[in-house]
């Protein structure tokens, strides 16, 4: 370039969808890259850093990333270059991004050539968008690059032919870059400062779950590569990249060797974050680039991941040392799926032994997962869901789970509506995890959210483990349809109790519920519940049949014991049907005293309920009921359905058209406004209030002690008396719900 033009880079503020995908705070790389092959040829170069100066806010119904809007304009127009690059990132290409870049755009001094350039590197999605759209848009622009531009760009600016103002902006195609040759990203150009302490603020902030930690602050993106040789359906990483996008191509590590010993040197950088489509490709490569982070002490991000059959046992190893978290990308649970749709050509056996091997070394692990293809099958979706649970009651290994989404240029762009296509490319993002697409040939997407819903909400219920102890089965009722019926008499050891407790808390079980029997008329209930408090449980609660609870002395004591929630059986709207039930002619009576002391002690009603187990007797009964416990001031009431266990006997359940109608009744016109939740119910069961009955998949994070026996899983146990038959065929929940209760002399 003989003219050596003062070029400005900027780098503006996003308006972003709440559902972005990626990274966008670190599109500071592209400007500090393009920066420096232009510097490189002689250019003065500037970036203007719309970025650093803010943070990540709210913004209506959006996010704003960035410096604050009118002072970044501002900023820009008090620009003096003669050539003003404006970043054309995914971001700026929405609807909303376009809106934001015509107001960028306006804001450059006049007689400055304008030019939107893509700079795509990989590493981060491409989003494409009909350039005659973007030309009636953008006036004043002299030309669009698209993909990545390092060679382009120098071309066009040393192009002196003008260009008229009333004429369509030029389209410059991508040209291949040599990374053997490519200069280090120019961080010099910005405030490194400011840009660290805009990466805290992002990535702590409330507005949005970053994809890994804030710490180290010192962090820098980079990309080690471009390109990746697979060829998935969905993915748009090999766009823009100039017919290279399914080659791969590498930065010699010695010369990110020197870029990375500069940057400790002048920057005193901790972390890098590697933003690589493929960066463990090359295994050798691999271990070559861990050298380097443990010669230079650096920690490491890779968050899109590595290709877990690639990964060996020794580099997760090294990388837990790295780094406090890994992702790997399963997609799919079918080797069909993977090779015949996908691309991916990934065993999900692989994922399971790095998921394994991630476990062993206390390292944590996202798996990314993709439902709702053309072609998969309902069967695939579960399976793949299924392995998700698998993966994470085993080792811990977090679901990220997405729906595909056919932007515009990828293969699965083929398979949609054009006009969908065109739709989506204005604002993509809640496509991702909130809004499954019709495909053709895919699963009906009314299916996949249920499903996708569901597993949300197993997770959100397994988040947190709970340890279920059975103090005593000694108990002042004889309900005929108790669970423990058929258990000895007798109390557990106090002190083995507490000991039990002690290892459950060290392995990281943060709730307690004391169950029994009765547990209170257990002499060392309140020794249990003090230990409890000091080992640090979040949450105790109590599970009782309140008879205990009558006398107010006894309340008082429990509710100065610190236990946050106690549940209380009731299951019978008047004393003669609770006699029946109970066994015991006082138990109405004494309950229902017990809950009145309870809620007139307690400082919050929520921290009362009220269990009812449904049976043939008292199913009639159960509107009279709700409406006694709203009487009561109970604001929480769990329906429990029949479990065949104990003394409970298959010809105690109501007929199921009978209970199905009970139920909704109940749930659309809640006695009192009663919060009603459902326990032990196939969701099926209860259309439309599915959510009510899936906090029972949670039960796979809870494990019980019994007096005298060995621990287990609290769904374990269940589930050996569950069945799924035939209405559970293409059921969206089928893949985390064991089926329907199955009673030994049932028909």
């Amino acid at each position: 370039m003989p003219q050596s033009p003062k070029i400005a880079i900027v780098e503006p503020p996003l308006a972003l969808s709440r559902h972005f995908i990626d990274y966008p705070w670190l599109n500071l790389l592209a400007a500090c890259q393009m920066g420096a092959v232009l510097r490189d040829r002689g250019a003065r170069v500037q970036v203007l850093d719309g970025l650093s100066p803010g943070g990540l806010d709210n913004d209506g119904e959006g996010l704003w990333l960035g410096q604050e809007e009118e002072k970044f304009l501002e900023r820009l127009g008090g620009l003096r270059a003669q050539v003003v690059v404006v970043h054309l990132s995914a971001y700026l290409k929405t609807d909303w991004g376009l809106e934001w870049l015509q107001r960028v755009v306006a804001a450059v001094a006049g007689g400055a050539r304008v030019l939107l350039a893509e700079m795509t590197a990989g590493g981060m999605h491409y989003l494409a968008r009909d350039h005659d759209e973007l030309a009636s848009r953008m006036t004043g622009v002299e030309a669009l690059l698209l993909g990545q531009c390092e060679h382009s760009l120098p071309q066009i600016l040393s192009d002196p032919t003008p260009r008229e103002s009333n004429s369509r902006f030029r389209l410059v195609h991508p040209q291949p870059v040599d990374l053997h040759a490519l200069p280090p990203p120019a961080w010099d150009l910005i405030d490194a400062e400011a840009y660290f302490s805009f990466m805290r603020r992002v990535l702590s902030a409330p507005a949005r779950q970053a994809p890994y930690p804030a710490q180290p602050v010192r962090s820098l993106p980079l990309l080690t590569g471009r390109g990746c040789p697979y060829d998935c359906i969905f993915c748009t990483s090999s766009l823009g990249l100039a017919g290279e996008g399914r080659r791969l191509r590498a930065v010699p590590l010695t010369r990110l060797a020197g870029w990375l010993e500069r940057w400790k040197s002048d920057l005193s950088l901790e972390r890098v974050i590697v933003l690589d489509d493929l960066a463990n490709h090359d295994r050798r490569r691999f271990d070559g680039l861990l050298d380097l982070l443990e010669r230079l002490r650096l920690r490491v991000e890779f968050p899109n991941g590595l290709r877990a059959e690639l990964l060996t046992r020794e580099q997760v190893v090294r990388l837990a040392r790295l780094t406090g978290r890994l992702k790997v990308s399963l997609e799919s649970a079918s080797r069909r799926v993977q090779n015949e749709i996908l691309g991916k050509h990934l065993p999900p056996a692989a994922v399971k032994r790095v998921a394994r091997w991630c476990h062993r070394e206390g390292l944590g692990l996202d798996v990314h997962l993709l439902v709702g293809l053309p072609g998969e099958h309902i069967s695939e979706v579960r399976r793949t869901l299924s392995m998700a649970l698998e993966l994470y009651d085993r080792y811990g290994a977090a679901p990220l789970v997405q729906f595909p989404v056919p932007l515009p240029q990828t293969r699965l762009a083929g398979h949609a509506d054009v006009e969908l296509v065109r739709q989506l490319a204005r604002d993509p993002y809640p496509a991702f995890q909130h809004r499954p697409q019709s495909l053709a040939g895919a699963p009906r997407a009314d299916y996949l959210s249920r499903a996708v819903a569901t597993l949300r909400r197993v997770m959100t219920e397994r988040r947190r483990r709970k340890v279920i102890v059975n103090l005593t089965y000694l108990c002042n009722n004889h309900c005929v349809f108790c669970a423990v019926g058929d258990r000895p008499r007798r109390h557990a050891e106090t002190s083995l109790v507490t000991k039990a407790l002690e290892k459950y808390h060290q392995r990281g079980y943060e709730l307690l519920d004391i169950d029994g029997g009765e547990p209170t008329l257990h002499p060392g209930l309140f020794e249990v519940i003090e230990r409890a408090r000091q080992l640090g449980y979040g949450k105790i609660t109590l599970v009782s049949n309140g008879r205990r609870l009558a006398y107010r002395a006894f309340t008082n004591r429990l509710v100065a014991s610190g236990v946050d929630e106690v549940l209380v059986s009731l299951h019978a709207h008047e004393q003669r049907l609770q006699a029946d039930l109970t066994g015991s002619p006082d138990s109405f009576e004494q309950t229902t005293a017990g809950i009145a002391n309870l809620l007139a002690r307690v400082g919050d009603s929520r921290q009362v309920a009220v269990n009812t187990t449904i049976v043939r007797g008292n199913l009639p009964y159960l509107g009279e009921l709700g409406g006694l416990l709203a009487g009561l001031g109970v604001r929480r009431w769990n329906l429990q359905l029949l479990t065949p266990f104990g003394r409970a006997r298959g010809d105690q359940l109501p007929e199921q058209e009978l209970l199905q109608a009970s139920l909704l009744s109940l749930l659309a016109a809640p006695p009192g406004d009663l919060e009603i939740r459902l326990v032990n119910c196939p969701p099926c069961l209860v259309p439309g209030y599915e959510q009510l009955a899936a906090a029972d998949f949670g039960k796979g994070a809870r494990d019980m002690v019994f007096i005298g026996q060995p621990a287990e899983n609290l769904q374990d146990y269940l589930s050996g008396r569950r069945r799924q038959d035939r209405r559970c065929r293409g059921c969206p929940l089928a893949f985390a719900c064991p089926g329907w209760y199955h009673f030994p002399e049932s028909p």
